[in-house]
């Protein structure tokens, strides 16, 4: 199986992400969406597709026809039965098919998906009012079952390091990885707190980390200095990486 698209006629998109658009769309998956582009792999787009309380034949064929599906569980997405529909079809392709089902819990505990505890809960609860028990117990499996899948808690490069791995590509896209996911490993314990950034005092928290020293905040804004390039007092990842290859 590869990922790597030769053209937007003969493969579409080889990515189906499901969200809940007001959670996660500027941000986690809009990142998402431009990493996979750069790496040549495409992701599916549902912008000129009108949402109602099913989903529609564009939809079922868009989900059979990916190799990878990134299910993005944020607090509202039980709130949609949309969503629910579209995790139905999903879980159905993987059974059926090769389909690679990625889950990333993203500011919810995946155990909270998993029984609809908690503000995740709260919304499914509200989304089940009205439906029969027969539909509830779908949704109910299709949550533990994707709940149960080894998935992500909002890691942005363990998630695309994970899709991109799946995919054969040529060796010059191998190895631009490989150096990219080297810097990240340098990058990610001095931000450890996952923000997507760097300040004077995580690095100071860092230096302190592995070399018990604390360093001074003269020196830990020096340190951003270096890498600082758009002049907002952090280093992000992009800057990082810049600065460094």
């Amino acid at each position: 199986m590869s990922l790597m698209a030769t053209s937007s006629s003969s493969l579409p998109h080889v990515v189906f992400p499901s969200f809940h658009g007001p959670d996660v769309r500027s941000g986690i998956l809009s990142h998402l969406r431009n990493v996979f582009a750069r790496k040549g792999i495409t992701m599916f787009n549902d912008n000129d597709i009108e949402r109602g309380h099913t989903i529609g034949s564009k939809l079922v064929e868009a989900i059979t026809k990916a190799e990878v599906s990134i299910v993005l569980l944020s607090k509202n997405y039980a709130s949609s039965i949309w969503c629910l529909g579209e995790l139905l079809e999903i879980l159905k392709c993987k059974e059926a098919s090769e389909l690679i089902v990625i889950p990333i819990f993203y500011d919810v505990d995946p155990s909270d998906v998993r029984i609809q505890t908690g503000d995740f809960g709260i919304a499914f609860k509200k989304t089940c009012e009205g439906v029969t028990e027969k539909q509830k117990q779908r949704w109910i499996q299709a949550l533990t079952r994707v709940a149960n899948i080894a998935g992500e808690h909002s890691r942005i490069w363990d998630i695309i390091e994970k899709v991109v791995m799946i995919g054969n590509f040529p060796t010059d896209v191998t190895l631009e990885w490989e150096e990219k996911k080297e810097m990240n490993h340098t990058y990610r314990p001095i931000d450890a707190d996952q923000k997507g950034y760097i300040t004077a005092a995580d690095y100071q928290k860092y230096v302190f980390t592995v070399s018990e020293r604390m360093i001074t905040d003269e020196e830990a804004a020096n340190f951003i200095k270096n890498f600082d390039v758009d002049g907002d007092g952090r280093i992000s990842y992009d800057e990082f990486v810049k600065l460094t290859r």
